[in-house]
């Protein structure tokens, strides 16, 4: 790690909300219970459909598998988070971080609402029309 990263994360505030790559991560210490450590979460969705929460639920404990993250809704969000064993700090969490970034965009990219193609909605009648035009039809 260099030391100019190792710095920027020594100076991020631990225990509180903080925004990393245009994400809203946080790194909450828990210094007793089990064991010392802490929970490095982020922010998927500010607000979810019942869809998309299913969806989210259906690939949940496959990817929580996978990447050692899970989902959970929190203050009306969903998120992803997971625990750090023995962590204390961001510089504890750097390679979680970069770990749970990449695993919530590919989260984002599953629950995003799904586009329609182009040629969907498309009337029978548009569509020879269109033939029409390409020489398809006489």
């Amino acid at each position: 790690m260099s030391d100019q990263l190792e710095l920027w994360l020594a100076a991020l505030p631990v225990d509180e909300a903080v925004v990393v790559d245009g994400e809203t991560v946080w790194l909450r210490r828990h210094p007793d219970g089990a064991g010392p450590g802490a929970e490095l979460g982020v922010v998927l969705l500010r607000e979810f459909t019942p869809a998309q929460l299913e969806e989210a639920a259906r690939a949940g404990f496959h990817s929580a598998r996978q990447f050692g993250a899970g989902l959970a809704v929190q203050d009306d969000a969903l998120v992803l988070n997971r625990w750090l064993a023995g962590a204390d700090g961001w510089i504890d969490a750097a390679g979680a971080l970069e770990d749970i970034l990449n695993q919530s965009a590919m989260w984002r990219a599953w629950l995003a609402p799904a586009r329609p193609r182009r040629d969907e909605g498309v009337s029978a009648q548009e569509q020879r029309i269109r033939a029409r035009f390409a020489g398809g039809l006489p």
